[in-house]
C-alpha cells in the first residue's frame, strides 16, 4: 500500500492504521487539510511515533487550477489539532512525490494506490503516465459521496479542494474504489474509543487518543453526533478487509463548473448506465468491525 496523505486528524490515525494492517511502502504528502509544510511534517512526525522506516515525500503545494483551501478550523493550525509532536529525526527522501508514486508502480507488484487527500499528486502522475492504473492492483480513495456534501452542500472536501484534479482521477484512474460520506459517516468512533486507545499505553495509542479527543469534541461541536468519522482509516480498512464493505459500480464525474455543485461527485445511479461504470462506489459498511480494526490497529505496539 501506498498512501497519498494531508495529515490532518483522520490521516493519521489512518496511517497509524495501515502500518499495523497492510503492507505500507511509501507515503506521500499533498496540500490539503493544512498547507504542505504542516501535512510534510505530520507525515514524517506520525511515521516516526510508529517506527516506520519507509520513505515519505513531499508532494504538491496547490490545486491544479484554484488557490489552496484548507480545513484548519477542523484539523487545528498544524493539522493535528493540540497534539505536541516531538522533534524529528528525519526529514523527506525527495520533493517529488509524482516521480515516487510512478517508480513505485513500476517496481512494487500488486500495489495499491490510497489516496485519502485531495487528488492532486495523482492526477498529476496520471497526466506524467496515462498507463499508471495498468501497474497498480487498485486505486481506493477517500473522497466524494453519493449523496451530499461535507463542506458544500454537494461536495465532500478532499474532492472539492481540488476538483479539477479529481475530475482527471475519476475519468481517467480507473478502476477506482470510492469510500465517500456514504460510508465514513457510518464510521464513528467516540470517547469509550479514545478511553481505550488511552489506556493502551503505548506510543501510538496515546497519539491516537490524543488526536481523536480533539476530533470528537469537534464533531460534537457541529453535528452534536457523540462521535467523529475517522474518514480516512475507513479507506484503509476498505482495503484490507473488503469483506466488511458493500457497494455498486457507475459511472462518476465531477462536477468543476457549477456554481452550487463545484466539487459535487456525480454518481450515475441509472441501470442503463452500469456499461460505463469505472467506480465502485461504496454505501455499506459493518461500522462495529471496522472500528475494531482501527482501534486495535493504534493500541498494537508500535511496530507490531
Amino acid at each position: 500500500m501506498l498512501i497519498d496523505c494531508d495529515p490532518g486528524l483522520d490521516d493519521a490515525i489512518a496511517l497509524l492504521t495501515a502500518a499495523h494492517h497492510a503492507n505500507l511502502v511509501g507515503i506521500t504528502t499533498v496540500n490539503g487539510n493544512v498547507g504542505i509544510d504542516h501535512t510534510t511534517h505530520n507525515a514524517l512526525a506520525v511515521a516516526q511515533v510508529a517506527q516506520l522506516d519507509i520513505p515519505i515525500h513531499r508532494g504538491a503545494e496547490r490545486p491544479l487550477v484554484n488557490a489552496p483551501m484548507d480545513a484548519a478550523h477542523v484539523h487545528g493550525p498544524t493539522g493535528l489539532g493540540s497534539v505536541e509532536i516531538p522533534d524529528l529525526v528525519r526529514t523527506v527522501d525527495s520533493h517529488d512525490a509524482v516521480t515516487f508514486i510512478l517508480d513505485m508502480a513500476r517496481t512494487v507488484d500488486d500495489l495499491h494506490l490510497v489516496p485519502i487527500g485531495p487528488l492532486t499528486n495523482i492526477a498529476l502522475a496520471l497526466q506524467a503516465d496515462p498507463t499508471l492504473p495498468s501497474r497498480l492492483s487498485g486505486i481506493t480513495l477517500m473522497g466524494g459521496a453519493a449523496v451530499g456534501g461535507n463542506v458544500t452542500a454537494t461536495a465532500e472536501f478532499n474532492v472539492w479542494a481540488d476538483p479539477e484534479a479529481a475530475a482527471i482521477v475519476f475519468r481517467h484512474g480507473g478502476p477506482i474504489t470510492m469510500v465517500g460520506l456514504d460510508v465514513t459517516h457510518q464510521v464513528l468512533l467516540g470517547a469509550d474509543h479514545r478511553d481505550t486507545m488511552r489506556a493502551a499505553g503505548t506510543a501510538t495509542s496515546l497519539l491516537a487518543a490524543d488526536l481523536l479527543d480533539y476530533a470528537v469534541e469537534g464533531a460534537d461541536k457541529i453535528h452534536g453526533w457523540g462521535g467523529a468519522p475517522i474518514h480516512d482509516a475507513s479507506a484503509v480498512v476498505a482495503v484490507t478487509h473488503p469483506e466488511l464493505f458493500g457497494g455498486e459500480w457507475h459511472p462518476v464525474e465531477v462536477e468543476i463548473d457549477g456554481a452550487l455543485t463545484r466539487g459535487m461527485t456525480v454518481v450515475d445511479s441509472r441501470p442503463d448506465a452500469s456499461d460505463e461504470a469505472t467506480v465502485k462506489v461504496l454505501r455499506n459498511v459493518d461500522a462495529d468491525a471496522v472500528i475494531e480494526l482501527i482501534v486495535g490497529a493504534v493500541t498494537s505496539p508500535p511496530g507490531d
